[in-house]
């Protein structure tokens, strides 16, 4: 693969303007309503690409898939964005990878988050245009699923992401959050590469395509929700058998949320 310049966004800074996009699935008013809240709160400016203002829903995604590359492109290509955060993940930013303009993007970098299905646009825009994006929360995740239960834990991540952001510095020692799973090292050693990768099973979708994660000298992180036992073994084969963990520098695996527990294969 055709190694790229690496290009880093510049770091948020107070009153900045965050543009809110949904490249996959479709928004909850509610959620999305308190995620850009708070963001205002903090004293950011906020501006709604279309599918995010006008809470269109095609299917089970925000919009047709011209209507959601447009949108991305077009808040890319916006000198007043100074950064982009998605509305959520979902499924459908797969489908927009052929239609989204990668040089609006490389000749406007700016900050780029989103996590689960955004993790297709993460390595499309990391292999195609050098530009380093961010695994991070979504927008509507301020509230979660639960509102009363799950704000605290969504307000949580937003303050470190945008902590992360809002500094050239290296982010440091990582360490085990109050409410987080234990962290826990299966192979000890030490590892030093660029860090790759996202959701487990986008990454296995897009395996054989243009957009296929490249892992040689990498550390590949690795999530995933709404999976059981034997989907993580069949999806990590695939990786395995796909040679994407021959060269790897480390891997990193996540939470995998909302574990299902599936007695018989599907």
């Amino acid at each position: 693969m055709r190694l790229l310049k690496q290009i880093k966004p510049a770091k948020l800074t107070k009153g900045a303007t965050i543009g809110i996009v949904s490249p996959s699935g479709f928004s909850e008013p509610f959620g999305l309503g308190q995620g850009i809240n708070y963001l205002r709160k903090l004293g950011y400016k906020v501006t709604l690409g279309e599918c995010t203002r006008n809470l269109m829903k095609y299917s089970f995604m925000s919009a047709q898939d011209h209507a959601r590359a447009r949108e991305l492109v077009k808040t890319f290509a916006d000198d007043n964005v100074d950064a982009i955060f998605c509305s959520r993940g979902g499924y459908g930013a797969m489908r927009v990878l052929d239609l989204v303009d990668f040089g609006v993007i490389k000749d406007n970098p700016k900050i780029f988050m989103g996590f689960s299905d955004i993790t297709t646009l993460h390595t499309a825009i990391r292999q195609r245009t050098g530009l380093v994006t961010f695994h991070g929360p979504s927008i509507e995740g301020y509230a979660g699923d639960n509102p009363e239960k799950d704000a605290p834990a969504g307000k949580d991540n937003i303050d470190r992401a945008l902590k992360l952001l809002s500094t050239a510095r290296p982010w440091g020692k990582i360490e085990n959050p109050p409410a987080g799973m234990l962290l826990r090292t299966v192979v000890p050693g030490k590892a030093k590469g660029p860090l790759v990768g996202g959701n487990l099973s986008m990454l296995t979708h897009t395996l054989g395509t243009e957009d296929s994660v490249d892992t040689d000298g990498k550390l590949l992180f690795l999530e995933d929700v709404y999976v059981s036992e034997y989907d993580l073994d069949k999806l990590l084969t695939h990786l395995h058998l796909a040679r994407k963990f021959d060269k790897v520098k480390g891997i990193i695996f996540g939470q995998v949320s909302k574990f299902q527990k599936r007695d018989e294969p599907t």
